[in-house]
């Protein structure tokens, strides 16, 4: 499954200007980069059809007109608008959280599913293996203290208030140590390495102190949705009625979260650091692209001028086409 944005999409801009100005304040996100669009969806789908041809569907989610050259006809792909399964009172949302939280409403969608951004990529082979064993996610419950420092002196210090969020209330619920003593060997595990040294540092406090988060494809059970919809039901309608990202909000990690607390994963090793920063890092992301070091690859964006913006998207698409040169079904 797939979110996808558009955002030079003028009717689209017009309908986000809107709720801009109705919503915009400092608590409020609305940074360029968070709708911008390298154009590159189409590696995205020769990704999964060359390295994942084991998947049976293929969600797009969005809210406008999908690009033109998708084949609407091909028999893996589904194409989800948001008035099909998100609350018509949180419509329309142009914040990736209200179309995230209600993933689990889509007519049709299986208990097991991987979510990917569209700043994620497939970029070398993977197995169903990978993402689910023994009909449960494999994950890492890796512990890692949310960096409230990062807070401090930054114009963009309001995304960091999620993850803060997100503890916050998964502390509410959960007690952390009972959820290490029902499933000890999920904790501490020779499959995390070095990092278990770590957990076992980080249990000496009585509360979950945050998780190492690794921005990559993330498989989700549909029951851990709905058991948040039941714990959480508070913060995630006030986080769905938000038409922007709020510093209020929590996010779907907080999902992952409820699966790693209550056990409903196989412990796999940590995933290599695979995030590039567009920004800085578009030359690197490229070089991995073409040698394929990792099978999954995040391409963040980041604030750029237009110049810079125009090279590292040339940068970037052209190592895609070297390595998906062929069209896939999903395109006519």
């Amino acid at each position: 499954m797939i979110t996808w944005v558009d955002g030079s999409d003028p009717e689209w801009r017009r309908r986000k200007a809107a709720a801009a100005g109705e919503e915009l304040s400092d608590a409020v996100d609305d940074r360029e980069e968070r709708y911008r669009d390298w154009d590159i969806l189409r590696y995205w789908f020769r990704g999964v059809a060359a390295f994942a041809p084991w998947v049976r569907k293929v969600f797009l989610v969005c809210g406008q007109e999908p690009p033109a050259w998708l084949n609407r006809d091909c028999p893996k792909l589904r194409i989800v608008r948001h008035e099909e399964y998100i609350p018509g009172e949180y419509l329309p949302t142009f914040s990736s959280h209200p179309i995230e939280l209600n993933l689990h409403r889509i007519p049709d969608l299986q208990e097991h599913f991987v979510y990917f951004n569209d700043d994620m990529h497939l970029i070398a082979p993977v197995r169903e293996a990978d993402f689910f064993r023994k009909g449960l996610p494999r994950d890492s419950a890796l512990l890692n203290p949310v960096p409230t420092s990062d807070l401090a002196g930054k114009t963009d210090a309001r995304i960091f208030t999620v993850p803060l969020n997100n503890i916050e209330y998964l502390n509410r619920d959960y007690d952390f140590r009972a959820c290490v003593r029902k499933h000890p060997g999920k904790w501490l595990t020779p499959r995390y390495g070095a990092s278990c040294l770590r957990n076992l540092f980080l249990m000496t406090w009585p509360r979950f102190v945050g998780f190492y988060e690794h921005h990559l494809p993330q498989p989700y059970l549909k029951s851990a949705y709905e058991k948040a919809w039941e714990t959480y039901g508070d913060i995630l309608e006030e986080t769905c009625s938000h038409r922007l990202r709020n510093d209020r909000d929590v996010n779907p990690w907080l999902i992952r979260q409820i699966q790693l607390a209550e056990g409903w994963f196989v412990p796999a090793a940590p995933e290599k650091n695979a995030v590039f920063d567009l920004g800085q890092q578009a030359g690197e992301a490229a070089e991995a692209i073409r040698r394929q070091r990792m099978k999954k690859v995040c391409l963040e964006d980041a604030p750029m001028g237009r110049e810079q913006f125009l090279k590292a998207k040339a940068a970037v698409r052209e190592a895609l086409e070297e390595i998906l040169p062929e069209g896939s079904c999903f395109e006519k």
